[in-house]
């Protein structure tokens, strides 16, 4: 080819240029591109070294003709490379090692002896054309089982490179199950048989990967000798994609329909048995409008019709019902491709089953219609955290849309400031447990914060498991509870003012903590207490708060049956006045109290709370107020009986020290001129001795005996400050000793032991004194009893004699009363002392014997 000549433009790969040459080209080398076109008369190829430029391939062509131009692609033949070689263009990779720019060597002198073979054809342009512009397809010349041209398209489709399809032979890369047919298709050509000019075949790729091609032959002259021209397309894919969709079509459980445009099936899947029950080719003919229920064919019919009208490729998705093999219906949702202008003549339809979808969405509106009635927020989250729904009741307290957190991470309710960190840190850690396996509920709280006000919500959060068991995300259920943790903060303020009042020593103090507890506990500012005044009659302003004398300003004291406080008060029962300024029974006019709750104090008083705007009383509050007026109330009934008990141990401590004194005159200024008397009556019987002395004497025992007896009950009637825990058995031993040591012959009987807390001498002077009684009044040889009251706390002393007359029961217990000669009448009187002084009660009732029988309960009553 020392005729041929080859223009290289820009610096080129080193080695390219001598490799042409060695080839038989004549070489030049040009960096001006216009004086390269001026220059390019008896020009066979042009090599361009650089970035791939469409408008030279097209001032070369206009210049003189289809001759090959060659880019050497730095990066490769991408990008402009698509357009290049739809201009006549050929792109080569840029050779790196020698080989390589051997190898585009070979290829330079291929193409362009292919284009000189070209050129000699009659329809040249054209015939070069297909083999540089169609480079999708591979494209080569074979002569005698060889290759002796290709373009880079088969180098691609092979896997081979340019020196190694050089040394192939055309049948190495077909497949061996294809080969005899190719052989044989081959020979039949190049004896004028009637051989297909097109036909498929595979190729196996040098990594032996095999690729279906449809391949286009046609016999040349190349050279002066038999070859053809060999065009060749990868259907791989396609024919994948084919079976794809023959198999979607035949074995896909939706079913796919063709109608045509009278509205008539042609063809339905085999699918149509499992989704209808009908052999694939039953309803082939028929109409289907005699298929679809009556009620739905109307709106069947306008989806289709309008896909027609408007020329639409398909149409919206429509659920029927439609007539099954039983005779009943099945619902179907059907999807048409409007294939009407083309050789389908008709709508495509994939028509599935939705029978049980429907009836599953049902059910499922059935429970988003519960979720959104329960007036509880609901929460569903994916295994990562992320919200994927929330039901409007979530945020009906708030103005944030839906959409600013499905789809967002829990986190986005801390971002916008909703949750403080702690909060969220107490719900990410009640969720992971779900999500981690590591609990099967989670309880807490969180407190939400809005710009208006806070909310305290209660959460449940629940796992939602896959088939396998595996946690998929959790449900959470939140609950207001703002209202019940309200109340439980007052009711704790309640039971700690409760306590509060159990400390109270004064109705003014108690008065002092209900006004506190109606600001702590019911939160109205507005509140106070009267308390009733005996000696005015009057309910009495005790404790107000600051904000209740602003509005009242000073009140005085509210005479009986005026105003409402006295109507509640009288009545016994809380009243809440709606319009209290209207009410002609209010105390105070113009006060601008627009509602008042006044609760009863029985027997001691109210206390009110107000408020000045509409409907703030009407609430779980009024139940706390009654509860506090009912602890005020018990309060205050213990209050005045301390009172009391506290003016009664004055009043006692007062007659312990009457009694005192008194025992201390009967000691001093009766003891001891009684004992003078007696001495002056013995100096008196040594001088002389008669009848009248001994009546002397007798009066001076009885006199001493009524003053130790008066001085006893004295003593033993003061208040027991100190008691102890004691047998009465033993006791009353040590008691029967000293009374009965001058009657042997009575009897103590001891019938069951019982402890008492008492005075232990008083006590024994208690029983000396009943002995003695019934020794006295029974005889020497009386039995007494001593035991436990079978149905009280305390004891009975009890006798066989003769027992008390009735007419005498009543004044036994008075001091100087006695029945017998013998008497002071000061002993029983002793024996009441010492119960009242112990807080004990004593009665007398006649014994099973007919004798006396005392009965002492020890239920001290202080």
């Amino acid at each position: 080819m020392s005729d041929s000549r080859v223009v290289f433009v820009d610096e080129c790969p080193d080695g390219l240029v001598e490799a042409v040459e060695r080839r038989g080209f004549t070489t030049e080398t040009c960096a001006d591109l216009d004086a390269v076109v001026e220059g390019l008369d008896a020009v066979d190829g042009v090599v361009f070294c650089g970035d791939i430029d469409t408008e030279l391939v097209s001032r070369v062509r206009n210049r003189i003709g289809v001759i090959p131009v060659f880019f050497l692609a730095r990066d490769g033949p991408q990008g402009s490379a698509k357009s290049a070689h739809g201009n006549g263009a050929i792109v080569i990779d840029y050779p790196k090692t020698e080989k390589a720019v051997a190898a585009v060597a070979a290829r330079i002198e291929r193409a362009i002896e292919f284009s000189r073979w070209a050129s000699s054809e009659r329809d040249s342009d054209s015939l070069y054309r297909t083999v540089v512009e169609q480079s999708h397809d591979a494209i080569f010349i074979a002569q005698d089982g060889d290759f002796r041209f290709w373009n880079r398209r088969l180098t691609e489709l092979t896997g081979r490179s340019d020196d190694e399809l050089a040394e192939t032979a055309l049948l190495d890369v077909i497949h061996p199950d294809d080969r005899e047919k190719v052989r044989r298709i081959s020979e039949t050509r190049r004896r004028g048989g009637d051989a297909p000019v097109s036909y498929e075949v595979r190729l196996v790729d040098a990594d032996g990967d095999v690729r279906e091609c449809a391949a286009n032959v046609k016999d040349i002259e190349y050279h002066g000798s038999y070859g053809v021209l060999v065009s060749m397309r990868d259907v791989t894919e396609q024919r994948a994609t084919e079976a794809q969709f023959r198999g979607l079509v035949e074995l896909a459980r939706d079913l796919v329909t063709l109608v045509g445009t009278d509205g008539r099936i042609k063809y339905q899947s085999p699918s149509i048995t499992d989704v209808l029950g009908f052999e694939p080719g039953e309803l082939v003919g028929r109409r289907v409008s005699d298929l679809i229920h009556p009620d739905d064919w109307e709106r069947v019919e306008a989806v289709f019709e309008r896909a027609l009208r408007t020329g639409a490729d398909g149409t919206e998705a429509v659920r029927y019902r439609h007539r099954n093999t039983e005779g009943s219906w099945t619902w179907l949702e059907s999807i048409g491709s409007n294939q009407a202008d083309t050789s389908v003549g008709g709508f495509v339809v994939t028509s599935r089953n939705v029978t049980e979808q429907r009836s599953y969405e049902q059910r499922l509106k059935r429970y988003e219609t519960i979720v959104e009635s329960i007036g509880q927020g609901a929460y569903v989250v994916d295994d990562e955290g992320v919200v994927q729904f929330i039901n409007e009741a979530a945020l009906s307290r708030t103005t944030i849309p839906m959409s600013a957190f499905v789809g967002r991470h829990i986190s986005a309710l801390r971002d916008a400031g909703y949750l403080a960190a702690d909060q969220y840190e107490r719900a990410r850690a009640a969720l992971d447990a779900i999500l981690d396996g590591e609990s099967d509920r989670e309880r807490f709280e969180i407190e939400l914060s809005l710009p208006s006000v806070n909310y305290v919500v209660e959460f449940t959060v629940s796992p939602i498991l896959g088939d396998d068991g595996a946690v998929e995300g959790a449900v959470g259920i939140s609950t207001d509870v703002t209202a019940r943790k309200r109340y439980e903060q007052r009711l704790n303020a309640l039971h700690a003012s409760t306590r509060r009042l159990t400390g109270a020593t004064s109705r003014e103090e108690v008065a002092e903590i209900v006004r506190e507890a109606a600001t702590e506990v019911l939160d109205y500012g507005i509140s106070g207490v009267l308390l009733y005044d005996e000696s005015r009659d009057a309910l009495v302003p005790a404790a107000f708060t600051d904000e209740a004398w602003e509005v009242f300003g000073d009140v005085p004291p509210i005479p009986r049956g005026t105003g409402l406080t006295w109507e509640v008060f009288e009545r016994g029962e809380h009243n809440l006045y709606r319009d209290v300024e209207s009410n002609p029974k209010r105390f105070i006019v113009d006060a601008g109290v627009t509602e008042e709750l006044i609760v009863p104090i029985p027997d001691h008083g109210v206390f009110f709370v107000a408020s000045l705007d509409e409907g703030s009383l009407a609430d779980q509050r009024i139940a706390l107020a009654k509860v506090l007026a009912a602890n005020t109330r018990a309060v205050l009934d213990r209050v005045e009986r301390e009172q009391l008990l506290r003016r009664r141990e004055r009043e006692l401590a007062s007659q312990n020290e009457q009694l005192e004194s008194f025992a201390s005159v009967v000691s001093h200024d009766l003891k001891n001129p009684l004992n003078a008397a007696m001495g002056y009556l013995e100096l008196a019987r040594e001088r002389y001795d008669g009848d009248e002395l001994d009546r002397v004497s007798d009066a001076h025992e009885r006199m001493a005996g009524i003053v130790e007896d008066v001085l006893a009950l004295a003593r033993n009637g003061q208040t027991v400050e100190e008691a102890e825990r004691l047998s009465l058995g033993a006791v009353a031993e040590e008691a029967w000793t000293t009374a009965a040591s001058d009657a042997p012959e009575a009897t103590l009987t001891v019938e069951g032991d019982v402890a008492v807390d008492a005075h232990r001498g008083r006590l024994r002077q208690l029983l000396e004194n009943l002995f003695s009684n019934a020794i006295r009044h029974g005889g020497d040889d009386v039995t007494v009893g001593v035991g436990p009251l079978a149905d009280r706390d305390g004891f009975y002393v009890e006798d066989d004699g003769p027992g008390i007359p009735p007419d005498d029961r009543p004044r036994i217990f008075e001091a100087g009363y006695t029945t017998s000669s013998e008497g002071t009448g000061f002993g029983l009187s002793v024996v009441m002392s010492v119960v009242n002084a112990h807080g004990w009660s004593v009665w007398f009732v006649e014994s099973d014997a007919g004798g006396a029988r005392f009965e002492i309960t020890t239920e001290s009553d202080r």
